[in-house]
């Protein structure tokens, strides 16, 4: 795979890159029944289920945005900022096709970063509502695919740890 042509670009890509492997085997032995369970009683934590709808949205929201695409404001989505993890599995998709587009969002990450250039990186960040804190596709990439993907997946860690199950490697 090329370099990207932006030093962006690739600082992204190696999270990026990292985030997607990382995030597999974090799921890779939980069994489908058991990615709605909550291992407290007493508190609700976010579930791989809830953790792979959610950054598989805000994933494609990134590969669109590295694209120059449109795409829509998540704002009200079911599994955007303002949803909750639910304990049905009927609500989320199976555990192989979150897997599936998991990996294919990571790949198609992967493919627009090695060959983004900095006019897109400085453009300004297509969102108004983000634009505050991230004025530019740069700013938003960097929270999309690295700072917010990376505290998801820490979320997953923990959870595992509450059910009981052994660490993963980063």
């Amino acid at each position: 795979m090329p370099m990207p042509h932006h030093a962006l670009a690739q600082a992204v890509l190696i999270s990026w890159k990292r985030n997607g492997a990382y995030g597999v085997r974090l799921v890779e032995d939980v069994a489908p029944a058991a990615w709605v369970a909550q291992p407290m009683p007493t508190a609700t934590m976010n579930h791989p289920a809830w953790i792979f709808s959610h950054l598989n949205l805000y994933a494609d929201i990134a590969v669109r945005m590295a694209r120059g695409e449109r795409f829509d404001d998540p704002a009200e989505h079911r599994y955007g900022q303002k949803s909750q993890p639910q304990r049905s599995v009927a609500a989320y998709e199976g555990k192989d096709a979150l897997l599936a587009a998991w990996k294919r969002h990571h790949d198609d990450g992967e493919a627009v970063l090695a060959t983004m250039g900095g006019e897109l990186m400085a453009s300004p960040n297509p969102l108004e509502r983000w634009r505050v804190l991230h004025p530019t596709v740069g700013d938003m990439l960097v929270t999309l695919m690295v700072k917010h993907e990376s505290a998801h997946l820490g979320q997953m860690s923990a959870w595992r740890r509450a059910m009981n199950m052994v660490p993963v490697a980063m």
